[in-house]
């Protein structure tokens, strides 16, 4: 239960006096593994997973939790492997199936066929079988008030919320009714925010899916919006049983659903080409950019960090995971081009030292030595943004691209190096540059990445001049201005709307 509601250090507490009175009851090592997945201590995780396996090689829990404990390392593939072997065990075991999903998303083999093909196994193996709602009769008039429900987990201080916060507090009011379903037991001051934004708001994390659903039938939702794609804490569940005539998925965890009860994703045309549109379940709808953020708070222009320090500095403000074999290995061709140059690498997850110094084992093996990487963990938000005043331009990585990272650094005027790849994960770091003008810096490949940092590494006077201009670039761009992006949002809501009062 304390674990449910978020309190992980009480949970462990239970957890090792279980453990204290029965060293090896399987309940307690599968929560001590869980709890320690999720406060970033990778090491004894996965010591309580291999214990459970050492007396039972079939618990696809501890597989499941052992595999996330590989993603979090960036050993996709081993991830993917142990998600694998749990399913063979429990071919509809969910958490499996969702920890898959997202793994794939950081696998450099896996295109937009391979993730949308995991997307239509969590339908058929879950979704499939709920049945669906019969829907009341609703007053189809285009033009009216349409009430517009946004269901997520992530109402609070989390990456997903600086996407789609902007869009809650800009809706016209007159135009559009906001009910909120927060489906996490965890408040801060960002869940007052989204609250103060919405003009219903239905704590919903007790609820079960039938009960989720029939609140959002009783509040007569016309537009179900997901916010959490496939990501922990989603409740596709109840999008699966169609509660609302109209279901788009957005923002949190975009890449599409799988659902064929979904019926729209907001995307934009970089991140999903019109080429490979039709392998998804839903209808795209493109927006300027397949999410925004707000503009930073209290960020002051900052001079170039390389004209004071005769060098050039990168930053990887990312998680850890999103630095895959692939992408380290055009970053030791980089480093090795520029023998002077300096990366900084920032994420929460580096205040664990098993994961830190995983890390930089691994740059120490591609050749590049220690004392040229600066690893940063978890800090205030005014921290993190103010360390963006040290960084010369930011390496995006892939297949898994930033997403809030890449607007932050462009919103503080430090210019991100990316490449295109072949999935909607590999794409949206390059979407979101693309979206503001600065089409030069996207590659098509890994010699064109490396190709562009090495040019502007070269050109101090452009990169201080673009530092200076990138602020009020990004901000009157569409993509950038938040009212901007939120009538586009709300021209979508409308023409869905407008589409289903025809057709009845």
């Amino acid at each position: 239960l304390y674990a449910q509601m978020g309190r992980f250090k009480e949970a462990e507490t239970d957890f090792d006096t279980a453990l204290t009175a029965e060293p090896m009851l399987e309940a307690a090592l599968l929560g001590k593994a869980h709890v320690c997945v999720l406060t970033d201590r990778i090491a004894p995780a996965m010591a309580a997973c291999k214990r459970v396996l050492e007396h039972n090689p079939a618990s696809e829990i501890a597989l499941a939790w052992l595999g996330a404990c590989f993603a979090r390392q960036g050993d996709t593939a081993a991830a993917i492997q142990h998600f694998d072997r749990a399913l063979e065990i429990k071919p509809d075991f969910e958490d499996a199936i969702l920890k898959k999903i997202f793994a794939l998303d950081f696998y450099p083999e896996a295109d937009v066929a391979i993730h949308q093909a995991a997307r239509r196994e969590w339908w058929e193996r879950i979704g499939a079988p709920i049945p669906r709602r019969q829907l009341a009769a609703v007053d189809r008039d285009a033009d009216r008030r349409v009430t517009v429900g946004y269901v997520s987990s992530d109402f609070r201080s989390h990456s997903a919320a600086l996407t789609f916060l902007p869009v809650l507090r800009h809706h016209d009011h007159t135009a559009f009714r906001v009910i909120c379903y927060s489906c996490s037991p965890l408040v801060d001051s960002v869940t007052e925010q989204c609250k103060a934004a919405a003009d219903g708001w239905v704590d919903a994390w007790q609820l079960s899916d039938d009960e989720l659903a029939d609140r959002i039938q009783a509040d007569q939702v016309d537009i179900l919006v997901d916010l959490s794609g496939h990501s922990a804490g989603n409740r596709l569940a109840v999008f699966a049983r169609k509660p609302a005539p109209i279901q788009v998925t957005a923002w949190g965890n975009a890449t599409g659903t799988g659902l064929p009860t979904m019926d729209y994703f907001f995307a934009d045309p970089v991140t999903v080409p019109p080429a490979v549109r039709p392998l998804f379940a839903e209808e795209v709808y493109d927006l300027p950019a397949l999410i925004t953020t707000d503009p930073l708070p209290g960020a002051e222009p900052t001079p170039l960090p390389m004209l004071r320090n005769g060098h050039v500095t990168f930053g990887v403000f990312n998680r850890i995971d999103k630095i895959s074999a692939q992408v380290l290995k055009v970053w030791a061709t980089l480093l090795q081009a520029l023998p002077s140059a300096r990366v900084v690498i920032k994420n929460g997850a580096l205040d664990d030292a098993f994961l830190r110094d995983g890390l930089i084992a691994r740059f120490v093996a591609h050749g590049i030595d220690e004392s040229r990487l600066t690893c940063l963990g978890s800090s205030m938000r005014q921290e993190h943004i103010a360390a963006f005043a040290d960084i010369d331009m930011s390496l995006d990585p892939f297949p898994q691209n930033g997403g809030v990272s890449t607007w932050e650094s462009l919103q503080a005027g430090v210019p991100v190096v990316a490449k295109l790849g072949n999935s909607s994960a590999s794409r949206a770091g390059g979407a979101i540059i693309k979206a503001i003008g600065l089409d030069e810096w996207v590659a098509e490949d890994d010699d064109g990445y490396v190709a562009i940092a090495i040019k502007y590494a070269g050109q101090p006077a452009e990169l201080a001049r673009l530092r200076a201009e990138l602020p009020a670039r990004v901000a009157n761009s569409p993509a950038g201005d938040v009212k901007t992006y939120t009538r586009k949002v709300e021209e979508g809501y409308r023409q869905f709307w407008r589409r289903y009062c025809a057709a009845g």
